[in-house]
């Protein structure tokens, strides 16, 4: 999930599933106007305030947490985000302070780190649709007069959709599938619960072998059958019945996938 916080200087957010049930956080200044700033704090709501007091945030230039529901606004040194983004919003939920106030000791345009809970692992929906906010100190011309300020908010977008599996949703398919679930990338896949037939688009049906003319994919070469089993990306189940792969796994027109 990547999105702007959009202001005199901008600051562009990238959240990550780090596949262990944490959520990793990049956060970059936008230079591009001729202006930079200092990072000092993020603060954002979270989606089930149910676990916001278990949250932990660790990272290399944290200098300090606050998670309460409803309840953060000023992470002490100058960084706060009272005033109109407050008032328009409520208090925020949660509070990442970034190494220390002024440019003094350290001038941040790139910083990450990662959110996790005690218990609970995090997804993109915890914070999608969220409102966030970025304290920035030393704002002003690179290289030039650095004495401003600001206190900037924007939104969250909708966290994107899971592409770990394979067709458009329709089928059962589990995390440990390697084809995208994307109907513009596979648009006839069938949507009634996951019996792939011979008229599917990516289906193969010219008597088995998959090649570079397939419309599916056909392995890292891209110009013959699909490789041996550490490279094949689709399906090499020996179980499965019909003309044999080239690395001994089986494929046949007709399959369901439970």
């Amino acid at each position: 999930m990547t999105f702007t916080i959009e202001g005199d200087v901008s600051v562009r957010i990238t959240v990550t599933e780090d596949g262990a049930g944490g959520l990793v956080f990049d956060l970059a200044v936008i230079d591009d106007t001729g202006l930079t700033a200092d990072l000092n704090g993020l603060f954002f709501d979270f989606g089930d305030a149910a676990l916001v007091d278990g949250l932990l945030a660790d990272g290399a230039e944290i200098t300090k947490t606050a998670f309460e529901y409803d309840g953060v606004d000023n992470l002490g040194g100058g960084v706060c985000i009272k005033g109109d983004l407050v008032n328009d919003t409520d208090l925020y939920d949660a509070g990442v302070r970034l190494g220390t106030s002024g440019m003094a000791k350290d001038d941040i345009q790139t910083t990450s780190f990662t959110l996790t809970h005690e218990t609970d692992a995090l997804t993109l929906e915890d914070v999608a649709n969220m409102d966030f906010a970025v304290r920035l100190t030393s704002v002003g011309e690179i290289d030039g007069d650095r004495d401003g300020s600001l206190k900037l908010g924007g939104t969250s977008p909708d966290a994107p959709a899971d592409d770990s599996g394979v067709g458009d949703g329709g089928g059962d398919y589990s995390g440990d599938d390697t084809l995208p679930d994307d109907p513009d990338t596979f648009p006839d896949f069938p949507d009634d619960g996951g019996e792939l037939g011979a008229d599917d688009e990516f289906l193969f049906d010219d008597g088995g072998e998959l090649d570079g003319g397939d419309p599916l994919l056909d392995g890292p070469g891209d110009d013959g059958p699909l490789q041996p089993p550490a490279d094949d990306p689709l399906l090499s189940d020996p179980a499965l019945t019909d003309p044999a792969l080239e690395d001994g796994g089986m494929y046949y027109e007709d399959i369901s996938i439970l």
